[in-house]
C-alpha cells in the first residue's frame, strides 16, 4: 500500500510540470507508436515484424513532396482525412518547402506534426533513384547484432536429475543468442541472416540442427527504371488486399487508433524477424507497368507438426497440428519433426489509379500429407485434406471526403468471407470510420490477418463504427464500439456467441511536449462458465471494464517521464467481480549527444484473478519487444542502456526483475520456479560499417 500511495501521489504532482520543446530518440517515438498500435491486444505475438516496419520507415523516409496516396496509406498514423489534406495542401500550393508548413494543415493535430518528423521528409532524395545495383552495393550499410538472454533464477526443466530419471527435461541451457547480419541501401536493397537458439534448445550441429535453431535469409531488391518493381528470394512476407484472402504477416487489430482498420502495408516485404511462423520461404516478384501490376509468388518449407505415420488408414502419413511456438527445447518438443512440407504458389493481379486499385488473387496451398482435424464440436468445419484453394477480390477507392475498402473471397469448399469498410470525413475535425465483416462458419485459408474479434478468420459477423473527433489542437475525443457474433461454437465456447466492445479516450496535450488522456473500455462476451459441474458445459456472459489515466512529458532534452494508472474489474454471472490494478512510472535519461541512454520502470500491480491480468508495453534492446502480462500482486522494475561507444558501436543491456508478495512459486511444470521472483537479463552489441 506505501507504494501505491507514493506512486499516485507522484503520477499526479509531473502530470502539471510544463515542459521546454525537446525532440525524443527515434526508438522512443517507434516505441509509443507500437504501444498505441497493440496495447489492447491480449495475444502475446512476436511484434518484432511491426516494429521493423516502423524502424524502416523511420530509416527511409517518405518524401512528402512525391508520396502517393497509397504511400501516405502505410503511415497508420494517418487517418484519410489527414492524407487527403495533405495531398491537396501540395495540389493548392506546390511542394513543401518545410515540414513546419504541415502546421497550416487544420486537420493535423501537433502529436500527428509530431510523428510526421520523423517518418517523412521534403528534402530532394532523387539521387538514390540514379544509383546503379553495384553503386548500391558500395554505398550500403552493413549492421551486425549479437543478443544474449538469460533468466538468473533457475527453471525446473534445466534440473539435471530429470534426465538421469527418465524424465522430461530442456535439453539445452537457459541461455537465448541470437545473430543478425543486414545490409540495407535505403529501402530500395536488402540483404540479411538472423538466427536464434531459444533458451532450453540445444546448441547442436547435425542432421537435423546447423548450431542455431532457426536460420532465416532474405534478399530484397526494388529496381527502378524496370518493369520489375520488386524481387523478394529467400524469407518473405506477402500481404494481399484486407488480409483476408492471403496475409502472412501481423496487422493491427483494435486500438484507441479507432481508424485504423484498413490494411496498407507493402504487398512484399523482406522477412527479418526471429518468429519461427508466419513467412514464406522461396521468392516473389512484382511486376508493373503504367495502371497494371502482376505479383507472383512461390514458397515451399518444411513444417514443425505432430506428424504421424502410425495410423494404417493413411500410409503415407498424416499431421494435425502445426507448430507455433518455435520451440525445440524437450525430446517431445523436437519429435516434432520437419518431415511435412507446405507448397504455396499465388499470384495478384492489379489495376491501379491515382484514387484507388482493384485487384484479383488466387493461392494455392499443398501438403505432401493430408492434414487431418480434430473430432471435437468446434474443430467440424475446420480444413482437412492435402490441397487447399482461396481466391479474391480486393479494392479501394478515395474519392473526395470518403474512403471505400474492402475485399471477397472463396475458399476451395465453396465457402465465402467478406469484409468492407468506408471511412467519412464530415470536417477537418470529425473523421468517421465504419465495417462489417462476414466470414463464414466453414471459410478456409492458409494464411489471413483481416480486421476481426478473433484470429481464425472464419466463423464470425460484426459492425465496427470508429469515431475521431479533435475539438482543437489540444483537445481530442476518440471512440469505438464493435459487436460481432459466431453462429457456430468456438473452443471454450460450447454454444453460438456474441460479444460487443466498447472504448472512449479522452486526449489532452497541452504542449508538445505533453500529452494526458483518459480511458473507459467495457467488452462483454460469452463463454464456458469455470466453474460448472454439469458434464455439458453451458456458457454465461462475462466482462471486463478498464479504466486507464496515462500522462507522458517531455521535462527536457534529456529527461522523459510517463506516468498510468489502470484498473480492471471482472465480472461473469457465476463469481464475484474481480479487480485488477497496475500503476508504473518511466523515467527516460539521455546524456548530451545521446552518448547514454537509460530507461527505468518502476510498477505496482495487485490482480486477483487471471481474468483481470492487465499488459504493458517495456521498452527493451533493439529489435526486441516486450509485452509482459501481469497477474498476482507485486513489484517489477526494469531499467534499459544504451552505451554509444562511438557513431559505428554500441552496447546495451536491460535488466528486468518481478517480486510476488502472495506466491511462493512461479509458474509450473518445466517452467516452474521456486521462490517469488523472476529475473530476466539481455547484453546486446551493434557494430554498423558504412
Amino acid at each position: 500500500m506505501k507504494h501505491f500511495i507514493l506512486t499516485l501521489i507522484f503520477t499526479f504532482l509531473t502530470t502539471i510540470l510544463i515542459a521546454q520543446v525537446a525532440r525524443e530518440s527515434d526508438e522512443k517515438v517507434i516505441s509509443d507508436l507500437m504501444e498505441r498500435l497493440i496495447e489492447t491486444n491480449e495475444t502475446v505475438y512476436d511484434f518484432t515484424d511491426l516494429q521493423e516496419q516502423l524502424e524502416q520507415y523511420n530509416k527511409n523516409k517518405l518524401n512528402l513532396n512525391t508520396a502517393t496516396l497509397e504511400q501516405l496509406q502505410r503511415l497508420f498514423f494517418l487517418d484519410d482525412a489527414q492524407i487527403s489534406a495533405i495531398i491537396s495542401h501540395r495540389q493548392r500550393f506546390g511542394n513543401f518547402i518545410s515540414l513546419y508548413e504541415l502546421q497550416t494543415i487544420v486537420a493535423l493535430d501537433d502529436q500527428t506534426i509530431y510523428y510526421l518528423t520523423y517518418f517523412t521528409t521534403v528534402d530532394e532524395i532523387w539521387q538514390q533513384n540514379q544509383t546503379t545495383f553495384i553503386q548500391k552495393i558500395k554505398k550500403g550499410k552493413h549492421e551486425i547484432t549479437a543478443l544474449y538472454d538469460t533468466d538468473y533464477e533457475p527453471r525446473a526443466g534445466y534440473n539435471p536429475t530429470l534426465k538421469e530419471q527418465g524424465k522430461s527435461y530442456y535439453m539445452g541451457n537457459q541461455e537465448r543468442y541470437v545473430l543478425r547480419y543486414r545490409f540495407s541501401f535505403s529501402n530500395q536493397l536488402s540483404f540479411g541472416y538472423a538466427a536464434e537458439t531459444d533458451q532450453g534448445e540445444p546448441f547442436l550441429w547435425d542432421n537435423t540442427t546447423k548450431g542455431f535453431d532457426f536460420h532465416s535469409i532474405h534478399f530484397y531488391y526494388r529496381p527502378t527504371k524496370t518493369i520489375i518493381n520488386t524481387i523478394a528470394l529467400g524469407d518473405y512476407q506477402i500481404n494481399i488486399g484486407q488480409g483476408l484472402t492471403f496475409a502472412s504477416g501481423l496487422a493491427a487489430r483494435k486500438s484507441a487508433m479507432v481508424l485504423n482498420v484498413r490494411r496498407s502495408y507493402l504487398p512484399i516485404r523482406p522477412y527479418r524477424s526471429l518468429n519461427e511462423t508466419g513467412f514464406l520461404r522461396g521468392a516473389a516478384v512484382q511486376l508493373g507497368k503504367k495502371k497494371w501490376q502482376l505479383l507472383v509468388f512461390g514458397s515451399r518449407k518444411n513444417l514443425s507438426t505432430n506428424y504421424s505415420n502410425q495410423d494404417t488408414t493413411y500410409e503415407e502419413g498424416y499431421f494435425s497440428s502445426l507448430g507455433v511456438t518455435g520451440l525445440h527445447r524437450t525430446a517431445t518438443e523436437r519429435s516434432k519433426s520437419n518431415e511435412v512440407i507446405q507448397n504455396i504458389a499465388g499470384a495478384n493481379a492489379q489495376w491501379k489509379h491515382s484514387n484507388g486499385h482493384i485487384g484479383i488473387t488466387h493461392v494455392q496451398t499443398n501438403y505432401n500429407v493430408p492434414f487431418i482435424s480434430g473430432n471435437a464440436p468446434y474443430q467440424l468445419y475446420n480444413f482437412s485434406g492435402k490441397q487447399l484453394n482461396n481466391s479474391g477480390i480486393d479494392y479501394k477507392w478515395q474519392w473526395r471526403n470518403m474512403s471505400l475498402f474492402g475485399e471477397f473471397s472463396f475458399s476451395s469448399n465453396n465457402a465465402q468471407a467478406f469484409t468492407s469498410g468506408l471511412a467519412i470525413s464530415l470536417d477537418p475535425k470529425l473523421d468517421i470510420m465504419l465495417l462489417y465483416r462476414n466470414f463464414s462458419v466453414d471459410y478456409q485459408t492458409t494464411y489471413s490477418n483481416p480486421f476481426s474479434e478473433y484470429n481464425d478468420s472464419r466463423n464470425e459477423k460484426g459492425i465496427y463504427s470508429g469515431i475521431s473527433l479533435r475539438f482543437n489542437r489540444k483537445w481530442a475525443l476518440v471512440s469505438y464500439a464493435d459487436f460481432y457474433q459466431s453462429e457456430w461454437i468456438r473452443y471454450l465456447i460450447n454454444a453460438p456467441s456474441r460479444g460487443v466492445d466498447v472504448l472512449s479516450e479522452l486526449q489532452y496535450a497541452p504542449s508538445r511536449n505533453a500529452q494526458l488522456y483518459l480511458r473507459a473500455r467495457h467488452e462483454t462476451k460469452t463463454k464456458n462458465q469455470s466453474n460448472n459441474t454439469d458434464k455439458i458445459n453451458t456458457t454465461s456472459n462475462e466482462s471486463r471494464t478498464i479504466f486507464r489515466f496515462q500522462a507522458q512529458y517531455k521535462l527536457s532534452l534529456s529527461l522523459n517521464l510517463k506516468s498510468r494508472i489502470e484498473n480492471i474489474t471482472y465480472t461473469n454471472e457465476v463469481n464475484t467481480p474481480k479487480n485488477g490494478t497496475l500503476i508504473f512510472q518511466d523515467l527516460t535519461w539521455a546524456l548530451p549527444r545521446k552518448k547514454l541512454e537509460i530507461t527505468t520502470r518502476v510498477a505496482y500491480f495487485s490482480i486477483e484473478d487471471y481474468n483481470a491480468r492487465i499488459y504493458a508495453t517495456e521498452t527493451d534492446v533493439l529489435y526486441q519487444y516486450a509485452l509482459p502480462m501481469y497477474q498476482n500482486s507485486g513489484i517489477r522494475y526494469y531499467f534499459v542502456a544504451r552505451y554509444m561507444v562511438n557513431r559505428n558501436l554500441e552496447f546495451r543491456i536491460k535488466v528486468s526483475q518481478t517480486t510476488y508478495s502472495n506466491v511462493n512459486e512461479i509458474s509450473g511444470g518445466l517452467e516452474k520456479i521456486e521462490g517469488n521472483k523472476l529475473t530476466d537479463i539481455r547484453l546486446q552489441v551493434r557494430w554498423l560499417i558504412n
